[in-house]
């Protein structure tokens, strides 16, 4: 389980997260959605440690993130994928090296015929041709690069998946693909996922339970049914702001 309390981070003399309190149960798929610049991003990486916040704690499987030695953010990290906005694959390796990356250090040492297996596999789970196998990042498509982004952090079946924007940038055809993409990664390998998103479609689609970052809090969290009912004015106000199915 992950755990965040009373997190509080400043960044540029704005008040990012300004008292974050959130529970993301095991096994389960979190968006987190809210208006650009409100601290999704910022949130994602102070549970895989990349930020220490100013005041507050975040605690996965009962580690202090911010307080952690070096071998316990080892094993948070051995735990945690993160796939980032921009896929941030390594420009001088093939696709095969950027997914070898998603394995811990040295593990395909003496194991090649079985790491080629792992990355076959997770080619196969995100839908991409063996072929691309020997091409380098900037030999894909917007959509392929995301792809590989996942297959990088499901083949290490890591128990959490954090997803950050994943469907920015791609037109409705990638995006929903991703989302469909997504949503079944999490049920074959029983991730615990959390996907920020300034979506509203994709969290809708995506999510067992949403939650509304605004003005550096949790203004709300829910079942998408739940926010779509719900009488909250924070959550009225971004709903409305932006069309949605089903969503008057």
């Amino acid at each position: 389980m992950i755990e965040i309390v009373d997190l509080h981070k400043e960044l540029g003399g704005k008040q990012v997260l300004a008292g974050v309190n959130l529970r993301v149960r095991s096994g389960e798929t979190l968006a987190i959605m809210g208006p650009s610049g409100t601290g999704k991003s910022v949130l994602l990486k102070h549970i895989v440690g990349l930020m220490d916040p100013d005041r507050g704690d975040v605690i996965v499987d009962g580690i202090s993130v911010p307080n952690a030695n070096r071998e316990e953010i080892g094993k948070i990290r051995s735990r945690i994928a993160y796939v980032f906005q921009n896929s941030a694959l390594f420009d001088s390796l093939t696709v095969r090296g950027n997914l070898f990356m998603g394995l811990p250090p040295g593990y395909c040492d003496g194991r090649a015929e079985e790491c080629a297996a792992l990355a076959r596999s997770a080619l196969e789970q995100v839908n991409l041709d063996q072929a691309v196998m020997e091409l380098l990042p900037a030999e894909l498509s917007g959509g392929m690069l995301r792809r590989v982004a996942i297959a990088r952090a499901i083949i290490g079946k890591r128990r959490y998946i954090l997803y950050d924007e994943p469907t920015t940038g791609l037109d409705p055809i990638n995006a929903t693909r991703i989302n469909e993409l997504i949503a079944r990664v999490s049920r074959e390998i029983d991730a615990t996922s959390i996907v920020v998103t300034h979506d509203i479609e994709s969290a809708f689609f995506l999510a067992d339970r949403v939650v509304l970052l605004s003005a550096g809090v949790v203004q709300a969290e829910g079942t998408p049914d739940e926010l779509r009912a719900t009488d909250n004015a924070a959550v009225r106000e971004f709903l409305d702001a932006t069309p949605v199915a089903g969503v008057a």
